[in-house]
């Protein structure tokens, strides 16, 4: 809860910076109610559920869960917002899933420990279902506002339920206590920055400009780009599953991107 209080306040002030020069367009009553619904259902609870995962997971087996996500959207999209996506869209999915499923197969394998760690697994496939369901009433207040507001939004309302949870229980000021350390404060403002920027508000866009089960399993090729970061940065050593899955999945993700 701590996470995503801090970093949910964190991206408001970012936002809140770009709006002020970018200027801000008067929202209706409609969008902002689904806004602020999807921000409390995929921040204040997809997030707080997703750190919570992550503490009790491995980090590449959460990340394997996560891919989860695009076929819950799919079938949401398909039930609530009546979407259709193509047949060549269909084999784009398929060969994105395909393919991140294909780059962490080795570590499927060898790994079992996770599966063990019930709370964990129960974290994660909330964080899922609760980021889909998100996603979903996102697209439908996103219709009539930016990309930037939607996001903005999102994340006040996001934040505000935060704040409730944080006030109620009395551990707002315990959760800022970790920021005191020597230079996390610093590298965690960079992470909220990339991510707010880089991931949150590019993610609104793609969500408002293309069908969300497209939007969303493009979404889900971020293993693939944290494959050969991994290697670079970490030193980590990448298998011919891992090399060919990420160029299945890549080839996927293009299908997707030009027909979308």
């Amino acid at each position: 809860m701590a996470m995503t209080f801090i970093k949910s306040f964190l991206g408001l002030l970012l936002l809140a910076g770009v709006l002020f020069f970018a200027g801000w367009q008067p929202v209706q009553a409609f969008p902002l109610g689904w806004l602020s619904l999807s921000g409390l259902l995929g921040i204040s609870l997809g997030d707080t559920f997703f750190f919570a995962a992550l503490r009790r997971l491995p980090a590449h087996q959460l990340i394997i869960l996560m891919l989860l996500a695009p076929v819950v959207t799919l079938l949401m999209a398909l039930c609530f917002l009546g979407e259709r996506p193509a047949i060549v869209s269909w084999i784009g999915i398929i060969l994105v899933l395909g393919g991140v499923t294909l780059t962490f197969r080795d570590k499927i394998e060898v790994d079992n420990e996770a599966h063990q760690r019930g709370l964990g697994l129960l974290f994660g496939v909330l964080s899922v279902l609760s980021m889909a369901g998100s996603i979903i009433i996102a697209k439908i207040g996103l219709q009539d506002v930016s990309a930037m507001e939607g996001a903005f939004l999102r994340l006040f309302f996001g934040f505000a339920g935060m704040l409730v949870v944080g006030l109620a229980r009395r551990e707002v000021k315990s959760w800022l206590v970790p920021l005191r350390q020597a230079g996390l404060g610093w590298r965690f403002l960079l992470a909220v920055v990339i991510v707010t920027f880089g991931g949150f508000w590019l993610s609104l866009d793609a969500i408002k400009r293309l069908d969300v089960s497209i939007a969303n399993t493009l979404l889900a090729t971020e293993p693939i780009f944290a494959l050969p970061l991994a290697v670079i940065w970490l030193r980590e050593h990448a298998s011919a599953a891992a090399v060919l899955g990420a160029i299945v999945a890549l080839c996927g993700a293009g299908i997707l991107a030009f027909n979308g």
